[in-house]
């Protein structure tokens, strides 16, 4: 039968008429109204955290507006942490450290490429955190 030798011809075929169909997620020509919904509940869920813990953190961190037209959602909270050597009101014997903590946030951008958007995701600190000072015998990857 030719169907196993006809299968990477028609996956190139599929390929040249589309190829998006072949590249990652990221970047991704998409409609606006198909994502939207689901986008603003992941945010939503993003910005529900107990109140002003940003304060009351011994990593405590401000938020800082960041905005851009092109994106939906055109405006996103990122987190600076507010000292980067120490944390508030804690001494001890070990040495601690203001760390920022990421996520890759998935965002719609426009493109000059797609007719309406495609979808990225964007490095976005969301929190400080306090932990002890890597070594620098540590050959960990964390």
């Amino acid at each position: 039968m030719l169907l196993p030798q006809l299968l990477p011809v028609c996956a190139l075929v599929l390929l040249v008429l589309d190829p998006a169909l072949g590249g990652p997620v990221s970047g991704r020509c998409v409609d606006e109204t198909f994502c939207l919904a689901s986008l603003e509940e992941y945010h939503a869920h993003l910005v529900d955290v107990p109140n002003r813990i940003n304060e009351r953190s011994v990593a405590a961190w401000r938020y800082v507006e960041k905005i851009d037209l092109d994106r939906v959602p055109q405006v996103i909270y990122e987190a600076n942490c507010l000292t980067s050597h120490s944390c508030r009101d804690v001494s001890g014997p070990l040495s601690l450290e203001s760390i920022p903590i990421s996520i890759k946030m998935p965002v719609l951008k426009k493109s000059r490429r797609c007719v309406s958007y495609s979808l990225e995701f964007e490095t976005v600190t969301i929190a400080c955190i306090c932990a002890t000072t890597r070594q620098s015998d540590d050959s960990s990857p964390l």
